[in-house]
């Protein structure tokens, strides 16, 4: 999955093939572009480098949403057929649990090298969701929306993601009307459980949506960041065979979560943070 900066120009490309697996020109060829909000955008003129090649150069002004697009070149007439791909653009100003030059400087990759970039956002984007898991919610606050619903009477809700920063509203889905909420909420951070100050229920009559912050804070604590640059070293000794960057200790057992594999040496650093039922 390749990632781009938003405000990055990208292009895309396509061959086109008969049966026989001979490149030839496609009677038409249109390129639709779905965006995150699933807009569809057709680009009818692609231009074509050559007997079977062709590219779209999709601008800035095309690519103003954050979040995954997906597209496919569609032909018709000579050697019709469909191929498709997906592309993710992302806020260059987001801050990550490792900044692209730390990433590189772990892998001791060469900044002037590029071929691996979009593989090692990857990695670092996989990475950060697989934290987030183990900790129970963000690294750096943000705001979510949670489908939910009160419990023990109705007298608090449970988030799932924590520590629990603030919460904006409370949104009923049968009413559709936003609780107002005078007296306020009692939050317990850790525990993800948001009550009504004076020991008041909800007044829910089934589902609501709750709009809160959850986090640590605007920065990336050292030892997050630490993990970080020790599991992306792993995961890349192990597709790319071992870097020259220096041990941090010897042999270990892995443990695997999220589809892969996390040393115990990045389970140790998380451990203030870690959720009990990862330790």
């Amino acid at each position: 999955m390749a990632r781009y900066p938003q405000g990055q120009p990208v292009r895309v490309s396509t061959t086109i093939r008969d049966l026989t697996g001979t490149l030839v020109n496609a009677s038409t060829l249109v390129l639709n572009v779905k965006k995150p909000d699933g807009t569809m955008v057709p680009f009818n003129s692609p231009t074509n480098d050559g007997t079977g090649l062709y590219h779209q150069n999709l601008l800035a002004a095309d690519l103003t949403q954050l979040g995954r697009y997906f597209y496919d070149w569609v032909a018709t007439g000579t050697a019709a057929g469909v191929s498709f791909g997906s592309l993710d653009v992302f806020d260059p100003f987001e801050v990550n649990v490792l900044s692209f030059q730390y990433a590189k400087a772990a892998t001791t990759i060469p900044h002037a090298v590029t071929t691996y970039d979009s593989e090692l956002m990857d990695m670092v984007a996989s990475i950060e969701a697989t934290i987030e898991k183990l900790i129970g919610g963000p690294v750096i606050t943000r705001t979510i929306v949670e489908n939910t619903q009160a419990e023990a009477d109705r007298r608090f809700i449970v988030l799932r993601q924590r520590p629990v920063v603030s919460v904006t509203s409370v949104f009923d889905n049968y009413t559709q009307i936003t609780m107002p909420i005078p007296d306020g909420f009692d939050i317990d951070p850790n525990s993800g459980i948001i009550a009504r100050n004076l020991k008041l229920p909800f007044l829910l009559l089934g589902t609501c949506n709750v709009t809160y912050t959850a986090g640590l804070g605007t920065s990336v604590p050292p030892a997050i960041g630490l993990a970080a640059r020790i599991i992306l070293q792993h995961l890349w000794q192990t597709q790319r065979g071992p870097s020259e960057q220096p041990s941090f200790g010897g042999d270990e057992t892995i443990r695997t979560l999220a589809g892969f594999a996390v040393p115990n040496r990045a389970l140790e650093v998380l451990a203030p943070y870690i959720l009990e039922a990862y330790v």
